[in-house]
């Protein structure tokens, strides 16, 4: 049997080579952190691009939508059927404070109501569609 085969046996060899080898190694070890540090720069910095773009397709895409809503909206004719009739609406309600347990009292000015109301209607139909 070989001694340099045996498993107990350390050669002078080795010896020798341990400090290289532990140099070579070491020297492997320091490029390959180069070469992370550099890929995780590159890294870095392309995620800073990509993040700039990203805001910028945002900041256009909000205000894209903020300019088609205000388009629409001057499209749309507003209703104002709520502003309609408000001054016969205050005496009704007028009309029923007064007249708590008559309001049979207020009926000719609830009948006017709604046809104002009514007739609001219709011209709102007419006039918007």
């Amino acid at each position: 049997m070989d001694k340099s085969s045996s498993p107990g046996y350390v050669g002078k060899w080795t010896t020798h080579e341990e400090p290289e080898n532990s140099k070579l190694l070491a020297r492997l070890l320091e490029r390959k952190e180069q070469e992370l540090a550099t890929i995780q720069s590159f890294y870095k910095e392309q995620l800073e691009i990509m993040e700039k773009k990203n805001l910028q397709n945002y900041k256009q895409t909000a205000e894209e939508y903020f300019e088609a809503a205000a388009k629409t909206g001057e499209r749309i004719r507003p209703r104002y059927i709520a502003t309609m009739c408000t001054e016969l609406q205050t005496k009704v309600l007028q009309c029923y404070k007064e007249n708590p347990k008559q309001t049979l009292h207020c009926s000719r000015l609830a009948k006017q109501y709604m046809n104002c109301v009514q007739q609001g209607k219709k011209s709102a139909v007419t006039n918007h569609g």
